[in-house]
């Protein structure tokens, strides 16, 4: 602007020569104030430092910060523009941060990232543009590598939060529901001399005889059960919902559940497959085996082909032949789909207990539910609640078979999964 006036009073100056002695001066003092501002600026270009502050490692769907810490030693006060290079997973060009710091200061600003995709993410320079807050004609910039790469794990954050609920008296805030226990117990845990109110039944008689005392037995819980989490990685698991794929809803709560079956002293594996198997994790119950499933969680990744569930048939039968607990994680759109996959659904459940976990298509809901306006919304509002009531019927011949079966919302999955295994170990279900 000041450049333009200045061209425009020469101009004027031809027409009125008086004004060139003038402009001429103005001139010069702008020059010098350029100077000025100039020199200022890279005199205290070495007092600025800039370093990024971030977690070890950071969750898939939950809000982290990264702390930008700025000093400035130098005697002034100055403007600065931050421009972070983001990993190209977050999709932003156009990200800066613009805030003031007084001399001799240091300034600690932060940001929000919200990854939805697992993987590294790899932050580049971290560039600040630096300016007079008095003149401001000039801007310098001063880039500093600090290069960063940060891994982005299923949410070990909702782990977390689930596994306060489940051991907290709050939990059915939370969507949790207390299931009351029904049965005995039923798992051999010691001989022992027996008490006044013992039951008759328990009585040992071999120890009985052998000790010349009353002797009984006592049983627990069934405790040690396995639970695998079975995730389909074929192309129905691609499908996105508010920024996630139902694989990653899928991964994210394997997780959940993984950690809330260790907890309650199961043991816990991991399959995954697609056209062919991928990670086969045995079920085991050690202080290690969370962070096992959270690496092989970490590599999951889905494609576009068709799941192969003979393979996964014969992969169960030759790793587990013991009965075990299958939480299955997968997507059916149309009852034909189900109908390809329904045998060897029904041969799994012979052998184990089978939870077909399947989404509810939310978008498809709404459509059901508004208002129709004219014959084009009463069209697709007829089609979404025949995709709707497929979903219901699908999940009733499931349990006609015998296989039990969730339906759910992507965001509600893990509440409603945990439920479910929640329900299964207080009905001693087997």
């Amino acid at each position: 602007m000041l450049l333009a006036i200045l061209i425009i009073a020469y101009v004027l100056a031809f027409t009125y020569p008086f004004l060139f002695k003038v402009v001429v001066g103005f001139t010069g003092v702008f020059v010098l104030v350029c100077l000025i501002d100039a020199f200022l600026l890279y005199s205290t270009l070495n007092n600025i430092n800039a370093t990024r502050n971030a977690p070890d490692k950071l969750s898939l769907g939950d809000k982290w910060n990264i702390e930008l810490i700025i000093h400035n030693t130098s005697s002034r006060k100055l403007h600065l523009e931050v421009i972070d290079e983001l990993p190209r997973q977050l999709q932003t060009r156009n990200f800066s941060l613009s805030f003031q710091i007084n001399a001799n200061d240091q300034l600690n600003e932060s940001y929000s990232v919200f990854p939805l995709e697992r993987g590294a993410y790899d932050f580049g320079q971290l560039h600040v543009y630096l300016k007079n807050p008095f003149i401001g004609i000039f801007q310098v910039r001063k880039s500093f590598d600090c290069p960063l790469s940060l891994k982005v794990y299923p949410s070990f954050v909702q782990m977390r939060k689930y596994e306060l609920q489940i051991f907290s008296r709050h939990s059915s805030l939370a969507g949790i529901r207390k299931v009351r226990k029904v049965g005995v117990n039923d798992e051999f845990e010691q001989i022992r001399e027996y008490v006044t109110g013992d039951d008759y039944k328990s009585i040992n008689w071999k120890a009985t005889s052998r000790s010349n005392k009353l002797m009984v037995n006592q049983f627990k819980d069934t405790r040690s059960q396995q639970v695998y989490c079975i995730i389909d990685k074929g192309r129905a698991m691609k499908m996105p919902f508010e920024g996630l794929t139902l694989l990653d809803y899928a991964i994210n709560a394997s997780l959940v559940i993984g950690n809330i079956a260790l907890k309650k002293d199961d043991k816990v594996g991991l399959v995954s497959f697609s056209n062919k198997m991928g990670s086969v994790l045995k079920a085991k119950n050690t202080s290690t085996q969370i962070g096992h499933i959270m690496e092989a969680l970490y590599r999951q990744k889905t494609d576009f082909l068709e799941p192969n569930f003979e393979g996964l048939f014969y992969t169960l039968k030759h790793y587990e032949p013991r009965r075990s607990v299958l939480l299955f994680f997968t997507n059916f759109e149309h009852k034909d789909d189900l109908h390809r996959h329904l045998p060897y659904l029904k041969k799994i459940n012979q052998k184990h207990l089978l939870v077909v976990i399947f989404f509810s298509n939310t978008e498809i809901e709404y459509t059901a539910s508004m208002q129709a306006r004219n014959v084009s919304d009463v069209y697709l509002k007829t089609f979404a609640q025949k995709a709707k009531l497929e979903k219901e019927m699908i999940r009733s011949e499931l349990i006609q078979h015998g296989i039990q079966a969730v339906l759910t919302e992507p965001k509600k999955l893990s509440v409603n999964v945990l439920n479910k295994y929640l329900e299964i170990k207080a009905k001693g279900m087997q």
